[in-house]
C-alpha cells in the first residue's frame, strides 16, 4: 500500500511540474523544494532550470546544475544555465566595481542577460546619467543600480515593457 502511495504521489508531483510549464508558471515550477525532491532526474531538472531563467531566478540556478552531470543533454543544460549565472554575476561586478569584461568569451544565449553582456563587453552603450543605454533591436535596455541591486529595464515606444533586478 505505501509503494502504491508513493508512486500516485510521484506521478502527481510529475505531472504538476510539466503541467505549470505548460502553463508557463515558471515561478511555481523553480523553487528551490522541487529541485531538491527531483535532484536525481535530470530531465524535470533541465525543464525546472528553464522555469528558473524564464521566471528571472536565477538564484537557483547552480542548485539545479549540481544535478545535471550524468546524460550530454543534462551537461549541455548545465553549460547554458551556467553561462547565463555567470554573465549575470559579471554583470554586478562591471556595474558595482568597474570589473572589465574584455577577457571573457562565454557563449551567447538568447537571455537578455546575455545580450546585455555582450552589448557591454563590444561596449555597445551610452551612459546617459547613472544609467546605461542600449539600443536593442525595436527597445532600449536601461541597465543601472538601485541600492545593491541591478536593474535592467526594457523600455519599448516609451513603455516599461520588463523589470528585471538582480
Amino acid at each position: 500500500m505505501k509503494l502504491l502511495i508513493i508512486l500516485l504521489t510521484n506521478i502527481l508531483l510529475f505531472g504538476d511540474v510539466v503541467q505549470d510549464f505548460l502553463n508557463k508558471d515558471y515561478g511555481k515550477v523553480c523553487k528551490s523544494s522541487r529541485i531538491k525532491y527531483y535532484a536525481k532526474n535530470e530531465k524535470i531538472l533541465s525543464l525546472i532550470g528553464t522555469a528558473c531563467v524564464k521566471s528571472d531566478k536565477l538564484v537557483l540556478l547552480p542548485y539545479v546544475i549540481q544535478g545535471l552531470r550524468k546524460t550530454e543533454t543534462g551537461r549541455k543544460n548545465a553549460i547554458y544555465f551556467l553561462t547565463i549565472y555567470t554573465q549575470k554575476r559579471l554583470l554586478y561586478s562591471f556595474l558595482f566595481d568597474n570589473f572589465s569584461l574584455d577577457g571573457f568569451f562565454l557563449p551567447n544565449t538568447d537571455y537578455i542577460l546575455s545580450k546585455v553582456f555582450y552589448a557591454f563587453k563590444r561596449k555597445n552603450y551610452k551612459i546617459v546619467g547613472d544609467k546605461y543605454e542600449i539600443d536593442l533591436n525595436n527597445s532600449k535596455i536601461f541597465v543601472y543600480k538601485y541600492g545593491d541591486k541591478m536593474m535592467v529595464d526594457e523600455i519599448k515606444n516609451g513603455n516599461l515593457i520588463k523589470r528585471w533586478y538582480r
